[in-house]
């Protein structure tokens, strides 16, 4: 490919992510994809740009709250309660892996209140990925100081 066509290609940044998975989106419905199957990849993809960081967990609540049926009447508080939820399932599952592991860290109302009111998705999704690997408290929020425990 020449150079023009290779910036045809190329994004900038989350603004041109989301317009490609709109168009991506648009194009499947207008070549016959069932939209149940549309809508699952729409949500697959969006929550794969969130937890590569291309897009913050604000706008995937945002554009899940746009998508969802039932919800043009309260998009906010509907996106909201989704963000709200999101936070607390992945808290949760930081949580049950290490409970998995043996490490209950849990228990300990120091690792298990920082968790469950971290508002920051990109944080847990780092703790998490640390949850699979870590054997002490120390290690799963070494580099993290805003998570205090």
């Amino acid at each position: 490919m020449g150079d023009s066509e290779t910036e045809s290609v190329q994004t900038d940044g989350p603004e041109d992510e989301l317009l490609n998975l709109h168009a991506f989106t648009g194009m499947c419905l207008g070549f016959g994809v069932p939209p149940e199957q549309v809508a699952g990849d729409f949500r697959n993809t969006l929550e794969d740009l969130r937890q590569r960081g291309v897009v913050p967990l604000e706008e995937v609540a945002r554009q899940r709250a746009h998508s969802a049926g039932g919800t043009r009447e309260h998009p906010v508080p509907w996106a909201e309660g989704f963000a709200a939820g999101y936070l607390a399932a992945w808290a949760a599952a930081i949580l049950r892996v290490l409970e998995t592991r043996g490490l209950d860290f849990g228990q300990d109302k120091h690792v298990f209140r920082p968790l469950n009111v971290c508002t920051d998705a990109d944080l847990l999704t780092r703790l998490l990925d640390r949850a699979v690997t870590v054997t002490h408290e120390a290690e799963l929020v070494a580099g993290e100081p805003s998570l205090q425990l």
